[in-house]
């Protein structure tokens, strides 16, 4: 049941990163590591997804979720610094959306950890 959720929840997430940084972006492609990190979100989460379909290979789930997880952590709190604040822009939904996804990518971490457990 947990490894099942971990799955759907990496799916869901890649597709919805993969569009919403396509769709910020679009027309003015920002800094390139800032957006090319986050299709290697994108892949290495399809790549768990796709790999645990059989109940196997959990730690490439777990790796793909705890890569996301630190990457979310950075973008966030990098965001909320006073000090870079005249150098990032970042407004109020961006940082809640940032929130989300950290908060989303704790849980499937949390889940595929368990899963490998289990």
């Amino acid at each position: 049941m947990l490894l099942t959720c971990s799955r759907y929840l990496a799916l869901v997430f890649a597709i919805g990163l993969g569009i919403g940084e396509t769709a910020m972006n679009w027309g003015y492609w920002q800094y390139a590591p800032l957006w090319i990190v986050d299709y290697m979100i994108v892949g290495w989460l399809l790549l768990g997804y796709y790999q645990t379909r059989a109940g196997q290979n959990i730690n490439t789930l777990l790796t793909a979720w705890a890569f996301t997880a630190g990457v979310f952590y950075i973008a966030l709190f990098v965001s909320l610094d006073p000090e870079l604040k005249p150098y990032i822009n970042a407004d109020t939904v961006i940082l809640a959306l940032m929130a989300l996804l950290l908060m989303l990518s704790v849980i499937g971490l949390f889940t595929a950890f368990k899963a490998l457990k289990l």
